[in-house]
């Protein structure tokens, strides 16, 4: 049976979902919600009534990116409330699921109803469009938070992944100065080949008190106290790692550093062209 005749449930999530869900029911026969706020609006969609009722409508299950925030609920509307543990008793034998950075809990519980599993986190062009998504959104941030231009001012992005790449082409097409902190030197010599400067988390210490733009993609406490006070009081730091991100926020507040962390900024700044990218996801595993 072709995919599009399969009930789809769009469970959870941000407005990615909800676009999602609104791509789905134009090339699907059936398709339901649950816990996704703003859904009632959309047309030709049902909605469930109980996470119960919901989960054993579905052939495939489409939960959000992220999967989960706290490794406890899955990530709802506020007034909604889904534990993964309860999640997973009702997963049906033989459904499909496709989310964000799966929990391993419902990994496991998952593999013994023979659900298939496709993260869209691990899907590398999914992660690669993600990625530019989400730096768009970063940059954003910061023009929206600070008082200057980007264009000749130096920025400091630590770490160098997808996320942190798409950031420094970015902001190099704004003309801004680009300095790359990373651990290993085989990447701070990929930066350099791209025309960045690179330095390592170390000597970083050189280059903050006169960096106006701070970008960390590094889930790890490697903006802290010490480097907080030396940080210009006009600059802007956004930080994009995974929750509670790399940054001692206590201490930019303390010295009236402009910090934000910046969690599901694809949802917030570009959702269709997101729910585009997951629909893509999602038809490339499933033929």
């Amino acid at each position: 049976m072709e995919w599009t005749n399969k009930k789809i449930l769009v469970i959870g999530g941000d407005q990615r979902l909800l676009f999602l869900a609104n791509f789905l029911k134009d090339s699907c026969k059936q398709v339901q919600t649950y816990a996704l706020e703003g859904a009632e609006g959309l047309q030709g969609v049902t909605h469930a009534g109980s996470l119960e009722e919901a989960m054993q409508f579905a052939d495939i299950i489409v939960t959000p990116v992220p999967f989960s925030k706290d490794g406890i609920h899955l990530l709802t509307k506020d007034n909604t409330t889904i534990f993964l543990k309860d999640f997973s008793e009702n997963l049906q034998q033989n459904q499909i699921l496709f989310g964000g950075n799966i929990s391993k809990m419902v990994l496991e519980v998952a593999k013994g109803k023979n659900v298939a599993c496709y993260d869209f986190m691990k899907m590398e062009d999914v992660a690669l469009d993600n990625a530019i998504t989400t730096a768009e959104g970063a940059i954003a941030e910061a023009i929206t938070l600070s008082t200057q231009n980007i264009n000749e001012e130096n920025s400091l992005i630590l770490g160098y992944g997808r996320c942190a790449k798409a950031i420094a082409q970015r902001m190099k097409g704004l003309n801004g100065k680009i300095t790359i902190a990373a651990r290993r030197e085989e990447v701070r010599q990929e930066a350099l080949a791209e025309g960045y400067s690179a330095v390592s988390l170390e000597e970083m210490v050189d280059h903050i008190p006169r960096t106006q733009f701070i970008f960390n993609t590094i889930p790890a406490m490697v903006l802290d106290a010490r480097l907080i006070d030396m940080i210009h009081p006009d600059a802007v730091v956004i930080d994009i790692a995974s929750s509670p991100g790399g940054t001692d926020f206590d201490a930019c507040k303390k010295k009236g550093i402009t910090a934000k962390l910046s969690l599901g900024l694809p949802g917030r700044y570009s959702p269709k062209t997101s729910a585009k990218i997951l629909l893509r996801g999602m038809m490339s595993s499933l033929k």
